[in-house]
């Protein structure tokens, strides 16, 4: 297998030495055989054989908008074979990777944890969409990479994880929630994507655990009690052992809305996905950019959920008090109240009425990630336009079809169903809470 790839605007990735600019992408070599590819023809991103010249957007989105440092990756098998003889202008492609350069730049400014996972495609090719996201200060989901491979095996997690290490999320210091899957596990700790030197914390989603337990043992009741959590330590699925590090996340739903958005999209060519990808990642960052920018003029300094969360933990400090021992307190641990605003990294009534008795400032202990200046930064970086087709360079390189047997056997899209599991299982038995309306 052929892996290319393409970083334009910045630093040159993989096998290319050259910078790409705003009209020409550079050669890449392969088998000591040249030739240009400039990525105009979306021909070789559809998940048809079938050339269609009026779907080229992609094409033209990793030249034009992959100036601004966004990055594609590609791994195409060897060439096609027609009538017994290799086609070297035709590959088969295996797996795409792409990112966004204003979410990968805005990340440094979001809270240091990404949520991983994975859904099926739903097109006339089989294949699964890996997404990495994460969320900014005013718990908005931040996108930061897409994937499609054949499936959520080791050697594609792999290949996943090391893009998106490489070249989306290189911060140390991460932390990773994830669906607890066996191929993820052993993937983030192995040596080929090389994360566990980053003190890359990796922790479960509360929900996948519980479905995982009902699996084995086969009892909705038990489900509820799961009884063998000391096997699994503590770090990875308590608020109270993770250091602060999920900032409260207990489950993966960040990158579960995200499988929800893009749920029309998964049946589309993989063109039309990451025109999708990208359309409504621009829109979040538009209307994000208004709301944050209206907020500072009225000279906010936290978004109006934190504001509102800090003024009802003042009112209930009024109900604490704090008993001095000696004249000499200077210090204060505040580190063992488990309260759900500590976990979010936000001071909790304790702090705030310690704060008052020792004139300190109560924002010293919120975290910078909340601040609406921070957040802010996480969106300085804009989208650009697509140019104009008439402005685009006649494509000569090679076409890129999918993998034969990826194709789904049934003609047609197929029948999309809402596919039960455990953790859609109810419990049994439980208190069901009525709310009487006001006529």
């Amino acid at each position: 297998m052929q892996m290319d790839t393409w970083n334009v605007g910045g630093t040159s990735l993989s096998r290319h030495e050259e910078l790409i600019t705003r009209d020409i992408v550079d050669d890449i070599s392969e088998d000591g055989d040249n030739y240009d590819l400039d990525l105009d023809d979306e021909d070789q991103f559809n998940r048809s054989s079938q050339y269609i010249p009026s779907d080229m957007w992609l094409g033209a989105y990793i030249m034009m908008e992959g100036v601004n440092g966004d990055c594609v990756h590609l791994l195409y098998a060897s060439p096609c074979m027609v009538d017994g003889v290799q086609d070297k202008s035709c590959y088969k492609l295996d797996r795409v990777f792409w990112s966004f350069k204003p979410c990968i730049d805005g990340f440094n400014f979001c809270k240091p944890i990404v949520q991983v996972d994975g859904t099926f495609l739903n097109g006339r090719y089989s294949g699964t969409l890996l997404t990495a996201t994460a969320q900014d200060g005013n718990r908005n989901i931040f996108p930061l990479a897409f994937a499609i491979v054949e499936g959520e095996t080791q050697e594609a997690l792999i290949w996943f994880f090391q893009l998106l290490r490489q070249y989306v999320t290189p911060q140390p210091n991460l932390c990773m929630i994830t669906d607890r899957g066996i191929s993820i596990i052993s993937v983030l700790q192995s040596e080929e994507v090389g994360w566990e030197g980053d003190n890359l914390v990796s922790v479960y989603c509360i929900h996948h655990i519980a479905s995982n337990f009902n699996k084995k043992f086969k009892n909705v009741e038990l489900k509820r009690q799961l009884i063998n959590m000391d096997r699994i330590p503590l770090e990875k699925w308590t608020q109270a052992y993770d250091g602060g590090k999920r900032y409260g996340h207990m489950t993966t739903n960040l990158v579960e809305c995200i499988n929800f958005v893009l749920k029309e999209a998964r049946s589309l060519l993989i063109s039309a996905l990451v025109k999708a990808t990208f359309e409504k990642t621009k829109t979040w960052f538009v209307e994000r950019v208004f709301k944050i920018d209206t907020m500072l003029r009225a000279c906010h300094y936290y978004s109006e959920d934190i504001t509102t969360l800090l003024r009802k933990n003042q009112q209930h400090s009024a109900m604490c008090f704090v008993e001095r021992f000696n004249a000499k307190n200077s210090e204060f641990d505040v580190q063992e109240l488990a309260t759900p605003q500590h976990a979010f990294r936000l001071p909790c009534r304790h702090v705030i009425v310690v704060c008052s008795s020792c004139h300190l400032q109560m924002t010293t202990f919120i975290d910078p990630v909340y601040n609406l200046h921070t957040i802010r930064k996480a969106y300085q970086v804009e989208f650009h336009p697509i140019r104009n087709e008439d402005y685009w360079s006649t494509y000569t390189g090679p076409n890129f079809i999918p993998e034969p047997h990826m194709r789904r056997k049934n003609s047609g899209q197929p029948i999309t169903t809402r596919l039960r599991n455990e953790i859609d299982q109810s419990i049994q038995n439980k208190t069901k809470k009525m709310v009487l309306l006001s006529q």
